[in-house]
């Protein structure tokens, strides 16, 4: 499994403020004072800018609303910093300090009795920020945006008879809010209506389909319900994602801070939002805004993998490998890159380099080890997994790899007995009765190789992942023993129980081509490419069923989306020669 750690940056602390806003329309505003020595250049001037804005406009006695509004902003420039770095709390405070300020001066301004209700209810004051929001219903243009604020907090402070009657007076105002209707479905939920509660929160989805909380509470009504299906259905789409509610004056806070780290920091959260498009945009801009931000180099080589782009992230990665040469981090994922592409000779010196900067990374080892065993050099690779033992003696998984070693090393008995021993032991780890069942295959011991399959289908713990990896293996052996109905069997259950398994699909795919079952090898393979679109096996096998079926156009087009995702793979180049001589022959023939 991949490191993510990377996701974090170190120390991106922007700024330290030690003191509120405090003044009146007549003396000097006191500013916060503030350490912006780990705060980028740009930021720094953003916020003298903000200083000085506020010591100019006291200096020629401008308006109180003037000087009221200009003192809020520097609170919302600290309020957005805090939400681009949640767990900077100390923003906050200042944050609220500036609005209570703006307040003073101007109490006739709703934007900062609102704002400050908002940080109160970011901070968990649950009481202080409902007398807040209720003091701005009196002068907030959008009367909706407050009551939806106002309805959450009074249901977290259990108070759901208060919560229930503003939601449904929101509805009056705006029957398409789809937070209301989230509301009312989780109140009826909690009464035990589920009927109720599903209607509630169908319509929720219906103007709000990514809302990922919406989803989880459907599927606990759906399950109340005794809609298994269904209950499965909206689980499998459940996250953090909370019903939207409209509110400018809110979303445009996170935007307000300049800078490289903000920027790196808005990509971070477009990151945890799934929106790997958008981080990758926002990550390159952190990049242009500061070429030497490392963080943001690393991240957006993440994001790119993430997104399926690993040409572009082995480019990232490449781009960070010069400004940082001694980060083994970035060494060990472009040799997993490159490996994955097929290029040993890269993959190797990347892994190397890793090993020889990290000697005691175990994963950089485990890594060279295996691009080592695929390069066909077993001998050199089982040193590698001895010293990532050295280092994680429980390592199942590095104990496996070992023992696969030892089999292409021509000691498969060897190999078989520690999986054995492994098995004896751990009778549901399926990743051993994957490695011994492999090696059984390669001595041609079918039969003996589907036992262990089927031992550890029958006590391996319920991991649909898990399962479905077995399944792999087990429609695998059926394939190469020739009981193809068999295999299709236990290759579309592997495909069911976990879809990223793409050699699933793949190998299905092979099966219904061997078949004849054009039409069905065409969609399998196709799946195969869903999930892993660089994978030029299933593209080159998709592209020979489409020529099978006389769409040569198709089947160009095909080959030559490869070649597009992965440039430097001369398959694609073979293929498409081929292909094009075999289409022209064909032509002729009609």
């Amino acid at each position: 499994m991949r490191d993510r750690s990377p996701w974090t940056p170190t120390a991106v602390l922007f700024i330290v403020a030690a003191v509120a806003c405090t003044g009146d329309d007549r003396a000097a505003p006191q500013l916060p004072v503030a350490d912006l020595a780990s705060a980028d250049e740009v930021l720094r001037a953003q916020i003298a800018g903000h200083e000085e804005r506020i010591r100019a406009l006291h200096a020629e006695r401008a308006a109180a609303p003037e000087v009221a509004a200009a003192v809020g902003e520097l609170g919302r420039l600290y309020h957005g910093l805090q939400l681009l770095q949640p767990e900077a709390l100390y923003l906050l405070e200042n944050a609220l300090a500036c609005y209570r300020e703006a307040q003073r001066i101007d109490p006739g301004a709703w934007r900062w009795p609102y704002l400050e209700a908002f940080a109160l209810d970011a901070r968990g004051d649950l009481e202080p920020a409902a007398r807040r929001y209720r003091a701005a219903l009196e002068s907030m243009p959008n009367r909706v945006t407050v009551l939806l604020r106002l309805a959450e907090v009074e249901h977290r402070l259990g108070r759901s008879a208060a919560a229930e009657a503003l939601w449904r007076e929101i509805l009056v105002l705006d029957p398409d809010q789809p937070a209301a209707h989230y509301g009312l479905g989780r109140i009826a939920l909690d009464g035990g209506d589920a009927a109720a509660a599903a209607a509630a929160l169908e319509r929720a989805l219906e103007l709000a389909p990514t809302a990922g909380r919406v989803h989880h509470a459907l599927a606990l009504a759906r399950r109340d319900l005794g809609d298994r299906d269904r209950a499965g259905f909206h689980l499998e789409r459940a996250n953090e994602t909370p019903a939207p509610i409209d509110d400018p004056l809110v979303q445009s806070l996170a935007l307000l801070p300049s800078g490289s780290r903000a920027t790196l920091q808005r990509g971070l959260l477009a990151v945890q939002a799934g929106a790997l498009d958008d981080a990758v945009q926002l990550l390159e801009r952190a990049i242009e805004e500061d070429p030497a931000n490392l963080a943001a180099h690393r991240n957006l080589a993440l994001a790119l993998i993430d997104a399926g782009r690993p040409d572009q992230a082995i480019v990232a990665l490449q781009a960070l490998a010069r400004l940082d040469p001694a980060d083994a981090w970035t060494r060990l994922e472009l040799g997993r890159l490159f490996a994955a592409r097929g290029r040993f000779d890269l993959s190797l010196a990347h892994l190397e380099r890793a090993v020889e900067l990290a000697p005691r990374h175990k994963q950089a080892r485990v890594e060279l080890g295996l691009a080592l065993a695929r390069g066909g050099r077993p001998r050199e690779a089982l040193p590698q997994f001895e010293a990532a033992l050295d280092i994680d003696p429980f390592s199942t998984e590095v104990h496996d790899h070992q023992a696969v070693v030892l089999a292409a090393m021509g000691r498969p008995d060897e190999g078989a007995r520690l999986l054995r021993q492994r098995l004896a032991v751990a009778p549901g780890d399926g990743g051993a009765a994957r490695a011994l069942s492999r090696i059984l295959r390669q001595q041609q011991r079918f039969d003996e190789a589907r036992r262990v399959l089927a031992d550890a289908l029958a006590t391996a713990p319920g991991d649909p992942r898990e399962e479905g990896a077995l399944r792999l293996e087990l429609g695998r052996l059926l394939a190469l023993g020739n009981q193809p109905a068999r295999a299709l069997t236990e290759l579309n259950r592997a495909r069911r129980l976990a879809p990223e398994l793409f050699e699933a699909a793949f190998l299905a795919g092979l099966v219904y081509a061997e078949l004849g079952r054009l039409g069905d090898a065409d969609t399998a393979h196709a799946a195969a490419l869903e999930a892993r679109p660089d994978f030029g096996p299933a593209r080159l096998a998709l592209a020979e069923v489409q020529a099978r079926r006389g769409d040569c156009d198709e089947a160009i087009e095909t080959i030559e989306a490869g070649r597009r995702l992965t440039p430097s793979d001369g398959n694609f180049d073979r293929a498409l020669d081929d292909l094009r001589a075999s289409c022209v022959r064909t032509g002729a023939s009609q």
